[in-house]
C-alpha cells in the first residue's frame, strides 16, 4: 500500500444530501457497541443545531449504493428521528478492502468509541488483507502496519497479543465490551500486562498449566482488579520480575509454583506481595552492585585538583557513612 491511501481519501467537490434508503453501514466497521444514551444526546444536538459534520461515504460499484466510512452513529440518529436524507462527503473512488480498513483507522484515529477488541479484530483483518500471518510478522510488516493504521508499534503489539489467549478468554472480554456498562474488572489491558508472565509460566513452569489454565489465571486477575486489590495494571509487571528471577535460578520453582497457586486461590495475594516474598531482595542486591560499581569508577576518575577541601571532606564523610552502614547490614 504505497500512495493509495492518499489517492483514495480525495472527496468529490460538493457535499451532497443522500437518501438514507440508499446508504448501507460498513461491515468492516470495528465499532459494534452503540449506547442509547449517547445516541439520545446526539439526536438532541441534531434537532437543535442540525448536522454539524457530514458523514463520509463511498459509492459501491456493484450496486451503486453508498457505504459509510465515518458517521454510522449520526446515520443511526437520523434514522431514529425519521429523517429522509443526510449530508455526505463522497469519496472519489471505491476503496479496496485494505484501503477501507486503513481509511477507517485514519479517519477515526482510533476514537474512544472503538473498544480495544474492536481495534484488535480490525487489526487482524488488516494483517490478513496484507497476506500476512499475525504470528509471523517481522519488523518491516509492523512498520507497514503503523503506516496503514496510524497505531503505534507498541499498540500493535498490544492488540495482537490478545490473540495468544484461548478463545474462552477472548470471548469473556468481548462480551463485556459489548455491554453498555462493561463488567467490573474486565480491563483488556490486563491481557497485555499478563502476556509476559504467562509466557514465562508456560516456558518455565509447565507443570503449573497441568493444574491450572490461562483462563483461571486471568479470572484471578480480573477479580483482584474488580475488588480494588490491584490498583493499576502495571502491578502485574511484578509477576514478570519474580518469574524472571526464577528463570535465572535465583528463586526455586517449587516456591514460585506455590506463590502462583496462592495468587489464584486467595483474593488478597497480589503481584507485589509475591515480588516482596520471592525476589525483591535479589533485585535490590543487583541494583546496589551496579550502583557501587558506578561509584567506584567515578571516584577513580575524580580530578582532585578541581574540587575544594569542603567537597573532599563531604565525599570522605559520605563514604565513611556508607562503609559503616554496609558493615552493620552485612554482619
Amino acid at each position: 500500500m504505497k500512495d493509495t491511501l492518499l489517492d483514495t481519501i480525495e472527496y468529490k467537490e460538493k457535499i451532497i444530501d443522500i437518501p438514507l434508503a440508499q446508504i448501507d453501514t460498513n461491515d468492516l466497521n470495528p465499532r459494534k457497541r452503540f449506547v442509547d444514551t449517547e445516541e439520545d444526546v446526539l439526536i438532541e444536538s441534531v434537532l437543535s443545531k442540525g448536522l454539524l459534520n457530514p458523514i463520509i461515504v463511498y459509492k459501491r460499484k456493484k450496486d451503486n449504493r453508498y457505504v459509510i466510512l465515518d458517521g454510522e452513529r449520526r446515520y443511526r440518529a437520523f434514522k431514529k428521528i425519521n429523517r429522509k436524507d443526510i449530508s455526505c462527503h463522497v469519496l472519489e473512488k471505491e476503496p479496496t478492502e485494505l484501503e477501507n480498513l486503513s481509511l477507517m483507522f485514519h479517519i477515526h484515529n482510533v476514537r474512544e468509541e472503538w473498544t480495544d477488541f474492536a481495534i484488535a479484530q480490525t487489526l487482524v483483518k488488516v494483517v490478513y488483507e496484507m497476506g500476512k500471518d499475525i504470528i509471523k510478522l517481522n519488523r518491516q510488516d509492523k512498520v507497514e502496519l503503523v503506516k496503514i493504521t496510524s497505531l503505534s508499534e507498541y499498540k500493535i503489539n498490544k492488540y495482537l497479543s490478545f490473540y495468544d489467549y484461548p478463545d474462552s478468554v477472548i470471548k469473556k472480554f468481548m462480551e463485556s465490551e459489548m455491554k453498555e456498562i462493561p463488567d467490573k474488572g474486565m480491563d483488556p489491558d490486563i491481557l497485555a500486562e499478563m502476556h509476559a508472565p504467562i509466557k514465562l509460566i508456560r516456558e518455565e513452569l509447565k507443570d503449573f498449566f497441568k493444574k491450572y489454565n490461562e483462563e483461571k489465571i486471568i479470572d484471578a486477575c480480573v477479580k483482584k482488579k474488580a475488588n480494588g486489590i490491584i490498583k493499576t495494571n502495571r502491578d502485574f509487571r511484578q509477576l514478570t520480575k519474580s518469574l524472571t528471577a526464577m528463570k535465572k535460578g535465583s528463586v526455586r520453582k517449587e516456591v514460585m509454583f506455590d506463590k502462583l497457586e496462592s495468587f489464584i486461590r486467595d483474593l488478597e495475594v497480589t503481584p507485589q506481595s509475591i515480588y516482596e516474598d520471592t525476589s525483591e531482595a535479589i533485585y535490590q542486591v543487583d541494583s546496589i552492585i551496579k550502583k557501587t560499581e558506578t561509584l567506584i569508577r567515578e571516584v577513580q576518575n575524580l580530578n582532585l585538583n578541581q574540587i575544594t577541601k569542603e567537597e573532599k571532606s563531604a565525599i570522605e564523610s559520605n563514604l565513611k557513612k556508607l562503609t559503616t552502614l554496609l558493615k552493620s547490614k552485612l554482619r
